[in-house]
């Protein structure tokens, strides 16, 4: 099993995009794949069709629910859902020993080929524990004012958590996501991550697509939406990348 955090402390960059297409391409092919909202905008949980569930990944964080009662399986992919009450929850994370490691906890055994985190737009302790229990960290960035804004914090805080939680944990990749190599600033952006040697990138990126933004309103996949258009195309080259890890 492997596991991605897609994250990122700036909202907007196209996390949840990211992390529904990427595991729609890795189901495609075959591949067994959950996926884990763990954003109180519940964003993830809406773009698969999940309303009013039971359970919800805070609750199953703090032992008031099992994974079995928290899991809801959908016709390619499962998902662990979200709640807007999961800010509360994340205090109560807070006020535990060891809470870094309980989605770690919750992760171990299960028999998942992928999983992927939908982080949300901050470093609390949510976040800490998607990083604590993944293998890779995918940081999608988008070609416009601010967008470097946060990201030597995500780096600093895996550097932190690979030295004393989780020394298994990598950069996957930074992902340009809606980068117009015609604007001054994708191109000023673009130059600073590719001369960075710290910094991977990934070599697929994705272009604007208007489907792409379409397709959860129906609470479909960009597969399942416009299997035809540029964006189910690059999030299948983005999969390919992904599988080569």
């Amino acid at each position: 099993m492997k596991v991605f955090s897609i994250t990122n402390n700036k909202g907007g960059t196209g996390k949840t995009t990211t992390t529904l297409n990427l595991g729609a391409a890795l189901a495609h092919k075959g591949f067994k794949v959950l996926l884990i909202d763990l954003d109180a905008q519940c964003n993830l949980s809406i773009a698969l069709g999940v309303k009013n569930n039971t359970s919800h990944i805070g609750e199953l964080l703090v032992g008031e629910s099992t994974f079995e009662q928290t899991l809801i399986k959908k016709e390619k992919m499962d998902i662990l859902p979200s709640s807007r009450l999961l800010l509360s929850f994340e205090y109560r994370i807070n006020m535990e020993p060891d809470s870094g490691y309980f989605l770690q906890e919750q992760l171990a055994g299960k028999d998942y080929d992928y999983v992927l985190i939908d982080c949300p737009p901050s470093l609390g302790s949510l976040t800490v524990n998607a990083l604590v229990a993944s293998d890779y960290f995918i940081v999608p960035i988008q070609g416009e004012n601010f967008a470097y804004v946060g990201l030597d914090e995500i780096l600093q805080l895996c550097a932190k958590i690979r030295k004393r939680m989780n020394p298994n944990i990598q950069l996957g990749g930074i992902l340009l996501n809606k980068f117009d190599m015609r604007t001054k600033f994708s191109q000023m952006i673009y130059t600073k991550l590719s001369e960075n040697s710290d910094i991977k990138l990934y070599k697929s990126n994705i272009r604007q697509d208007v489907s792409l933004m379409e397709c959860t309103a129906f609470a479909q996949s960009i597969f399942e939406y416009a299997p035809e258009s540029r964006g189910a195309s690059d999030y299948m080259v983005l999969c390919e990348e992904v599988l080569s890890q």
